[in-house]
């Protein structure tokens, strides 16, 4: 009597987290001897971000891989991880988010019916435009696409540009058609999107380091034996070592990509970046100032 997962997710096969569900497969089924199963479901086959994420908490999908900045509406204290240079390095978040703040996340997680398996990333967020960026002070009026996400926005603001909400998937277009003259994700989304053929400068800010859950429907989770459920976290883990490896390479891959088609690379200061957006905890460092003591970050 096997057992099927049904796993959806928005990005392509090929992708970081298309690389994670492919490692959490194989170890389910060598751990499980075949009895544990999974329905892959990618590109946004079964709906958007948001979409998947309402179903895993209704348990009608099992398993997915949604970034935290799509989990606020379930935890809205994940905005946290939306601040400007909140980790030093790839090290730096990994062992913070494994440590006693991924634990109360894990719970506040559980009361929106998510079990959190393992947390995952995609990297340091980036920035491309088709104005020059030489120093903070280039920011200034720049028309720049977010995320509808208010930290975002914010760390922009402080920097001199101009937000503006547009949806990732009308995104090339108006940067094409110069609706907007630049946009941030990370370098895997810059290249995977060919963004190179629409922007002519690529910066290196990385302001906000973007980190996501492997979560499986809790519904689903207690409704499996203990032997099950142990399968499933060491499965959630071995996607997590894959994952994480993947992203670190696949970002310095993307990044080589970009340049090579011809975009005009710039490293900003990251100590000026810092002090250029201090605003945002003003604004915020309040709200979270629980959370950040919690990472023995307090700023």
């Amino acid at each position: 009597f096997a057992t099927s997962l049904m796993i959806a997710y928005a990005d392509p096969e090929d992708s970081v987290f298309g690389k994670g569900v492919a490692a959490f497969q194989e170890k389910l089924t060598e751990l499980s001897g075949g009895s544990m199963t999974c329905m892959i479901f990618a590109n946004g086959t079964l709906g958007s971000i948001s979409e998947v994420a309402a179903m895993l908490q209704q348990g009608t999908c099992d398993v997915s891989l949604i970034v935290t900045s799509s989990l606020v509406d379930f935890a809205p204290e994940l905005g946290v991880f939306d601040l400007p240079f909140l980790f030093a390095d790839y090290n730096d978040a990994r062992t913070t988010i494994n440590g006693a703040v991924g634990d109360y996340f894990k719970e506040k997680l559980a009361q929106a019916n998510m079990h959190v398996g393992s947390w995952l990333t995609m990297g340091f967020r980036e920035t491309t435009s088709n104005k020059p960026i030489k120093s903070i002070a280039d920011f200034k009026g720049l028309k720049i696409r977010t995320q509808s996400n208010e930290v975002h926005q914010a760390i922009f603001k402080a920097l001199g540009a101009a937000p503006t909400v547009i949806s990732f998937s009308e995104l090339y277009t108006a940067m094409e058609q110069g609706t907007v003259d630049a946009q941030e994700n990370p370098y895997v989304n810059i290249a995977n999107n060919a963004y190179f053929e629409v922007q002519k400068y690529l910066i290196e800010t990385n302001h906000v380091f973007q980190l996501a859950a492997l979560l499986i429907s809790e519904s689903k989770y207690n409704s499996l034996s203990d032997e099950e459920k142990k399968w499933i976290d060491e499965a959630a883990k071995a996607a997590a070592d894959v994952e994480w490896k993947v992203t670190i390479e696949d970002n310095e891959t993307a990044k080589a990509k970009s340049i090579s088609a011809g975009m005009d690379f710039t490293q900003l200061n990251h100590e000026e970046l810092l002090n250029a957006t201090a605003s945002v905890y003003d604004i915020y460092g309040a709200k979270y100032a629980e959370l950040l003591k919690l990472m023995g970050k307090g700023k």
